[in-house]
């Protein structure tokens, strides 16, 4: 029988991160979940481990710039390989971009790109070892510009283009990488952001963050279980062809 896979999913805690965490394990896979908050990990430890997965956890900030060697030290001395990095955790901006503030754009940036790419870089050793794969949780609001969103929508457009290019430079060792951009999504950070454009009569140029009704042919706005199966699906054999690519799980929002 071949040897479970060891994932790395940060943001953990809740959404998204969370219901991957939880979908991976689920699949077999051995998680370490990776958060801020202790409280939403004891959670997940609680729940996984009463499913029957196999979930470690470790809180860490990730702004911090020696969180990322921090987290593949841990995993490492845990369980011994990385299969799967996936980058989910971030932190949202939402509001005039007049008002945004040195310390609003450091931490946008710091969490939403920094880290990914001190992660990837601490991790891709690792991952050329085991022939690992990346996903890259990043946005629509990353292809497409996002009004009273400007700093979360410039990070998560450089954490495309960050990952277009480790695609290009570390496909020939082995190593997968490819980008996931969700429209809206039913979790914490999207209602966050949902509510501060409100209160702050910001217009979303998107159609994924505001308005009474979602302008999608869905017609409606995702679990975050669905994403989940999107990341694990781009993290498994059965996507073995794809590389260096921005899948958007939209709802048809863009098209």
């Amino acid at each position: 029988m071949a040897e479970p896979r060891v994932a790395v999913v940060t943001g953990a805690a809740a959404g998204i991160g969370r219901a991957t965490a939880e979908h991976l394990a689920a699949l077999g896979d051995t998680v370490l979940g990776v958060d801020v908050d202790p409280d939403g990990l004891a959670a997940l430890r609680e729940q996984v481990g009463a499913a029957g997965g196999r979930v470690g956890t470790l809180t860490a900030d990730l702004a911090g710039p020696a969180a990322a060697a921090t987290v593949v030290e841990t995993c490492l001395r845990r369980y011994g390989r990385i299969d799967v990095l996936a980058l989910v955790a971030g932190v949202g901006q939402a509001g005039p971009s007049d008002a945004v503030t040195v310390a609003d754009w450091d931490r946008v940036l710091d969490v939403n790109l920094r880290a990914p790419f001190l992660l990837a870089q601490a991790a891709m050793p690792h991952l050329v070892a085991t022939g690992g794969t990346v996903v890259a949780v990043s946005s629509v609001a990353g292809l497409r510009g996002w009004s009273g969103s400007a700093v979360y929508a410039a990070s998560k457009g450089g954490l495309i283009a960050l990952m277009r290019s480790l695609a290009a430079e570390y496909g020939p060792a082995g190593v997968r990488i490819n980008v996931l951009c969700p429209g809206a999504v039913r979790t914490r950070l999207a209602d966050g952001m949902r509510a501060a454009l409100s209160a702050g009569d910001v217009a979303s140029t998107c159609g994924a963050a505001t308005g009474p009704a979602p302008t999608r042919p869905t017609g409606r706005r995702a679990e975050p279980a669905e994403i989940a199966r999107t990341i694990a699906f781009l993290a498994s054999p059965d996507a073995s062809f794809v590389a260096g690519s921005v899948l958007r799980a939209d709802g048809g929002a863009l098209a």
